[in-house]
């Protein structure tokens, strides 16, 4: 299809060529204009590569896959020329063009600039600069620099170019709808040159590599230190929440103005001129008042401090700010960053708080987010997923009128990125509506332009205050995500519209200012702490301040009255609770969902369900160790009792946050208990996934293929996985017809030892020769040693080291020599162990040693594959090794064959790393392993008992060979060897098991390396 529609665009490309070259002197002439050579060839240009510039499919001005900006917006920097989209996502550009008439000289350094700026502050990597008579394509990556513009050229074409078929093939297979939607775009931006250097991966060079997010993050974070600085250098008596506040608010205030610049809602630059009529704080501060009576809203609402006449700051400080931010200085353009690009850079900037000691201020993580390992925010993907199958399928089918009594939270709502989703989300539908229905359209709802509607301030005004509610602890985040909900809110205003609102209004005292008062809707407290903490504690005005318990019937007390919410999303805070442990008395009281070693995302996935109306929807993105975790049983039991799962979208090992390294669900889910069917997708390949990030396709549209339906029975599980219903209902058959393995070996499973000084107790070869030759005593306390990366599947490789072995109420002075050798460690030793020995075990018993020293069956904690072993030794394993107390061939069979890959597989929980996945072999997952019932009457039970037991013993003793054999053909014939009692092994085990050809070919798909 490809080549047909190629040749189809070269044929009609051919013609617009030959139009211009016959009529050239014209077209070159400064009388053509850039909007005449706009609608005869530029526009056309880009239909010929398959776009819908005149919008004749896409007639939704919500839904457009190319954006064209006609005219400049009055008093402001207008937009890139074009902006291109794929559906269905229109929020992120994949590139844009800036468009010029053709008598002009392109290729300048102000051209060159102004497109890298356009196309940096859109996050996209390549731009377009064209006349039609040249082409030029851009790197748009780097930081604009108008010195260096010029060097980002990629390819340059004339429109003589056009007419030959390998050029014009070049600029087709990078630009055209068809190579755009297939990520061409992305290969190309791969494949171009990198800086390089030090200094050039610091971003310290004019022009630096770097997105527009970290730079901007950046820079806040260097305004915020001065800013923090020349506060408290001039107001000493300022502490650091306070500091943090009015650092906050100047940005917060700083950043708006821009917007409001570059977007032309404001008349003039403004930032620009601070200090033209007096000091360059104090013209900020007489802004601010003039713009809060204007605009309401928490940016310039009057702050007692920093607006004081007694508030000092140092002028040169500040004025540098403002020229660093000003609009003649600054590369970013916020009438391009898109707004969720803002809310990421918002939400890293509020994991860093300003501490102040008597003298100085310095900037610092958060202490939780130190734990945490950074801040990691929600990529859009992820935000407009949920939100599409929370408050997307609540709202479908509804009119504006039905919607506006509907109530959407998000209760860790941080810098607001949920929110905005939600508010994105309702502001398409409702503009979609009333494009598709205009006759419902009331007076005011709506703004006429180009012959499409477009919602009004009024409108949008309304359905943020009817349907939009968020909480956060963090008093500077509740302001972040109120500014970045204003920030959407006047997206699409210009200076025109704004006034016009103002006038429309002005008779009221209600709605005379833009901004609605978010007060009530985005509020200040914790979500999960209600006042009844307090009463009967004693808590330190600082302590009690710092819980900020919030009572949600007195918060939102219309919602309330209504049932609750009518969807919750977001993502919640991964904390261990050992950073929460005051207050674990309380959630332990508060939460069924309640387990001491309990991540803090539990008790939100319970709170948010709990304030749902009945039939509200659930979603948000949290680990997914409570599947199968032990801590996560409470809320497992929770879940099947209130909600009803509708789907789970599994992430696992697939990096969804930046740096992070969680395995994370999507949880989507309705308030009350209904057994049904769900849908489970799991994880993506990493070239799928790659294609979500990228935008090139939504993770409903990547997840489609793969994803199944499970039975509701799956709940019933005492730990959660998602086999698809035919392995379900096979792995419920193998269970229901086995005794667990716990039971088979009589509760006989153990793990190892937990060493307190790992280098003081693990020995070589030569150590234990040496202290055994100075004391014969010191054999009896040393002991042969395993780590868990030393078992393998049917053999072990012993590396040559023994653990000094002690316990309880040993007596070291009876073994002279190791008492010596351990003295230089004795310090260290007294500070890591119990009061009653040097060392602690984690089964500190002396009778534990039996189980040490007997026979058994060993294997690790983590490994990709069952990896079961015998050991005839008697080896003492680290804590990284678990054991059945056991010498049994035919277990070992079961434990390492494909049915038993298959049953860990479906039932460990999983942990990730570099490059494989990895299962958890923990007590609780083995112990319920099926074992076979041998009928001791049945001849062929027996008969194949004893034939699997006897492989086994070989293959352990194959396997054992293959390690010890050096060369090629001997290894390989004991690779074959073991391959051959492998399948051998896996037929016995199907056999006796009672497996079918379709039921093994299940467990041999889902097996399958």
């Amino acid at each position: 299809m490809g080549g047909s529609v190629f040749e189809k665009a070269f044929e009609d490309v051919q013609r617009l060529v030959a139009t211009f070259s016959a009529n050239e002197k014209r077209y070159l002439s400064p009388d053509y204009q850039e909007a005449e050579a706009r609608k005869d060839f530029i526009d056309k240009f880009w239909i010929v590569l398959g776009w819908d510039v005149n919008h004749d499919r896409q007639t939704n001005p919500y839904e457009q896959e190319v954006k064209v900006e006609r005219s400049s917006a009055a008093g402001g920097q207008r937009r890139a020329d074009y902006a291109f989209y794929l559906a269905p996502n229109f929020h992120d550009v994949r590139f844009i063009v800036e468009a010029k008439k053709p008598s002009v000289d392109v290729e300048t350094n102000e051209n060159y600039f102004r497109v890298i700026r356009y196309g940096w502050n859109n996050d996209t990597p390549l731009a377009v600069l064209t006349d039609f008579e040249t082409l030029h394509i851009i790197d748009s990556r780097y930081e604009p620099d108008v010195e260096s513009a010029l060097h980002r050229a990629v390819a340059r074409y004339h429109y003589s170019d056009y007419t030959k078929p390998d050029k014009f093939a070049e600029i087709y297979w990078l630009f055209s709808r068809e190579a755009v939607a297939a990520g061409s775009l992305e290969k190309c931006a791969k494949e171009l040159p990198k800086p390089r250097g030090k200094a050039v991966q610091r971003g310290l060079f004019p022009g630096g590599y770097q997105r527009v997010d970290e730079s901007f993050l950046a820079e806040l974070d260097e305004h915020r230190t001065a800013l923090a600085r020349t506060f408290k250098n001039r107001n000493p008596k300022l502490d650091s929440e306070t500091l943090t506040e009015l650092a906050q608010r100047t940005l917060d205030r700083l950043v708006f103005l821009r917007f409001l610049e570059d977007k032309g809602i404001e008349g003039q630059r403004l930032v620009d001129r601070f200090g033209e009529k007096g000091t360059a704080w104090g013209d900020f501060v007489a802004a601010s008042r003039r713009l809060d009576g204007i605009y309401n809203g928490i940016v310039f609402r009057h702050h007692d401090i920093l607006d004081a006449d007694s508030f000092q700051v140092d002028d040169k400080v500040f004025a540098y700010i403002c020229e660093t931010l000003a609009h003649v200085n600054s590369p970013y353009d916020f009438n391009a960053i898109p707004i969720h690009i803002l809310g990421s850079i918002y939400e890293r900037f509020l994991g860093k708080v300003i501490v102040a000691t008597a003298q100085r201020a310095r900037v610092e993580e958060k202490p939780e987010v130190r734990r945490a390992g950074g801040v990691y925010y929600t990529p859009a993907y992820i935000v407009r997923y949920i939100v599409e199958n929370t408050v997307g399928k609540l709202i479908a089918g509804k009119t504006p009128e039905q919607i506006a009594t509907m109530r959407f939270a998000d209760i860790a709502c941080g810098s607001g990125s949920f929110l905005l989703g939600v508010f994105d989300l309702l502001l398409d539908y409702h503009g979609h509506y009333y494009n598709e229905n205009p006759r419902k359209a009331r007076r005011g709802d709506c703004v006429e332009r180009d012959g499409r509607l477009y919602l009004s301030l009024h409108k949008k005004r309304e359905i943020l205050l009817n349907n939009i509610y968020g909480v956060d602890v963090d008093a500077q985040a509740v302001e972040v995500c109120q500014f970045s909900l204003y920030l959407k809110l006047l997206q699409e205003e210009t200076e025109a519209s704004a006034h016009q609102y103002l006038l429309d209004f002005a008779h009221t005292d209600r709605m005379q200012r833009l901004l609605p008062d978010l007060g009530k809707n985005i509020v200040c407290g914790n979500s999960l702490i209600g006042p009844d903490i307090l009463e009967g504690e004693l808590f330190a005005s600082d302590e009690e301040r710092a819980l900020n318990p919030m009572d949600f019937a007195s918060a939102f007390p219309e919602v309330t009255r209504r049932g609750g919410f009518d969807a919750v999303v977001g993502n919640p805070p991964y904390i261990r609770m050992e950073a929460f442990k005051p207050l674990k008395n309380y959630l332990r009281l508060r939460y069924s969902s309640h387990e001491e070693r309990a991540d803090l995302y539990i008790y939100f996935v319970e709170k948010a369900n709990r304030l749902l109306k009945v039939g509200g929807r659930f979603g948000m993105i949290v680990s997914n160790k409570f599947l199968r975790a032990k801590y996560g049983n409470p809320l497992r039991e929770f879940l099947r009792e209130n909600v009803t799962i509708v789907d789970i979208t599994d992430f696992a090992g697939l990096p969804v946050f930046r740096g992070a390294t969680v395995r994370t669900i999507v949880l989507i889910a309705e308030r009350g208990a209904n057994e049904r069917p769900f849908q489970y997708s799991p994880p993506l390949p990493a070239e799928k996934f790659s294609d979500v990030e990228t935008g090139l396709c939504t993770v409903r549209e990547a997840c489609s293929a793969n994803a199944y339906e499970v039975a509701p029975s799956a709940f019933r599980q005492s730990v959660w996985s998602f086999p698809r219903r035919d392995a379900q209902n096979l792995l419920a058959r193998v269970v229901s017809n086995c005794k667990p393995l716990v039971e088979y070996c009589n509760g006989k499973i153990g793990y190892g030892i937990k060493t307190g000084l790992k280098d003081a107790f693990i020995i070589d070869e030569g150590t234990r020769a040496r202290l055994v030759r100075q004391s014969a005593s010191a054999k009896e306390v040393i002991k042969p040693y395993l780590d868990g990366r030393d078992i393998r599947r049917y053999f072990i490789e012993y590396k040559g080291l023994y653990i000094i072995y002690t316990y309880h109420g040993l007596d070291i002075r009876r073994y002279p020599s190791v008492e010596e050798y351990l003295r230089p460690y004795r310090t260290r030793l007294q500070k890591r162990a119990t009061q009653q020995a040097w060392y602690e075990l984690q089964q500190p018993q002396r009778n534990y040693e039996p189980h040490f020293e007997a026979q058994k069956i060993v294997y690790p904690d983590i490994a990709t594959v069952p990896r079961f072993a015998l050991d005839d030794v008697g080896f003492y394993g680290s804590n990284t090794t678990f054991f059945v107390g056991m010498r049994d061939p035919f277990l070992l069979a079961l434990l390492n064959s494909r049915l038993g890959y298959f049953y860990f597989a479906a039932t460990c929980a999983a942990l990730e790393g570099k490059k494989e996945s990895y299962l958890r072999f923990l007590r609780q997952y083995v112990e319920r392993f099926p074992v076979r019932k041998i009928d001791p009457a049945s001849a062929a039970d027996k008969a194949r008992h004893d034939e699997i037991l006897a492989k086994a013993e070989s293959m352990s003793k194959a396997k054992k060979k293959a390690t010890e054999m050096r060369t090629d053909k001997d290894k390989t014939y004991y690779e074959n060897k073991c391959a051959a009692l492998d399948r051998e092994i896996n037929q016995l085990v199907y056999d006796l098991y009672g497996l079918k050809d379709g039921e093994v070919a299940i467990i041999e798909q889902a097996t399958a390396e």
